[in-house]
């Protein structure tokens, strides 16, 4: 742990890249998620039978190099190959699961046509997986798909994902629809104690994640329990608590405002001080991290108020220019708006007929 370099984010340490930290709305469940042992704890949340028989301690990533364009693109899903613990009689089976992080605002009524064709791309990389080995024929068995959805929007997923949803037709043509089970976590429907109940890193962490538009005292108060809960867990789960933890801390750092953040920062460095799993480099690591990317946000910050301020300029010299002084409201408006707003007032400045066409107070 001590050896990795502060931003490294290998999966295998439990610190975030700064790319993630970066784009932590975009890529933090992911990158949560990318320890397998985290994507069983969430699959055991869902279907606690089925993670029973997987060993995720066995678990490999698949090589997102092997994967076909269509999926490369997608910036929001993960694969993994894991083992079925019973063996066949062909020896041990591998499950491959496919893991579709959700973040749209509504359910996409296209979903099951999106994961057919996923799964139909994984297969087919299966295949040509056993040309290019020379797999013998008897030998050739296509490795089950298990899709899992993780869906962060607030409205409610009702219903199971099935391609039958996409057509209307009579039940005598409905045994011709491909029909598969998709597993699917609505993590703004779930119950808070069906998210914790087995008490992982994963569990917590989301518990976190779930609460993050509440109201701060509400916030706060799931963060000191989540806290006080991943210090239960063993020393064998080091790596979990430490991504558990950064990602709680990351979710502050993004999903409040600014003196939320340094108080639950300030609370999150003092657990990590006293805890069995953080030595003082890593505390040190966190501190020194945040504080960078603190100063990053400011001087990013700077710099939009600096451009907005050289386009407000120019707009009232071109208005000025060209229509005499402006009225009160016209100025107070260009001081307050955005810099999309006013590179659009510009333009339309350049030609309008009049200060009315420019739009500035409509």
């Amino acid at each position: 742990m001590a050896d990795d370099p502060p931003n490294s984010g290998s999966p295998h340490s439990g610190r975030p890249s700064r790319e993630v930290i970066r784009e932590f709305t975009d890529r933090g469940v992911l990158w949560l998620l990318e320890d397998p042992t985290n994507t069983g704890e969430l699959l055991r949340i869902i279907e606690p039978e089925l993670a029973a028989h997987l060993d995720f301690r066995r678990a490999q990533r698949v090589n997102r190099s092997l994967i076909p364009a269509d999926l490369q693109k997608r910036e929001s899903d993960l694969i993994f190959s894991v083992p079925y613990r019973e063996p066949s009689p062909n020896g041990e089976e591998v499950i491959w699961i496919y893991l579709l992080l959700e973040h749209q605002s509504k359910r996409d009524p296209e979903m099951a046509l999106r994961i057919l064709s996923y799964m139909v791309q994984l297969w087919e990389l299966q295949r040509r997986a056993w040309t290019d080995q020379r797999t013998p024929r008897r030998e050739r068995r296509l490795h089950p798909v298990i899709p899992l959805v993780f869906y962060t929007g607030e409205p409610a997923w009702k219903g199971p994902i099935t391609l039958a949803d996409l057509m209307r037709l009579p039940p005598e043509l409905q045994r011709f629809v491909p029909a598969w089970e998709t597993l699917a976590l609505n993590l703004k429907r779930t119950e808070p104690e069906d998210l914790v109940r087995f008490a992982s890193a994963v569990g917590w962490a989301l518990r976190v994640l779930q609460e993050e538009r509440t109201s701060f005292e509400r916030f706060e108060s799931v963060v000191r329990q989540s806290l006080g809960q991943l210090e239960r867990l063993t020393e064998e789960q080091t790596g979990q608590w430490i991504r558990a933890v950064w990602f709680i801390l990351l979710t502050g750092f993004h999903r409040r405002e600014h003196d939320e953040y340094n108080t639950l920062e300030s609370e999150i460095r003092a657990w990590a001080a006293q805890s069995k799993f953080f030595n003082q480099e890593e505390v040190e690591v966190m501190a020194l991290t945040m504080a960078q990317e603190v100063e990053a946000r400011g001087e990013a910050r700077g710099e939009a108020r600096g451009e907005a301020r050289a386009v407000q300029r120019l707009l009232i010299r071109l208005l000025e220019s060209r229509f005499g002084a402006l009225p009160l409201p016209v100025r107070t408006a260009i001081s307050d708006a955005e810099t999309a707003d006013l590179n659009a007032w510009y333009e339309r400045a350049l030609q309008a007929a009049s200060l009315e066409e420019v739009g500035i107070l409509h």
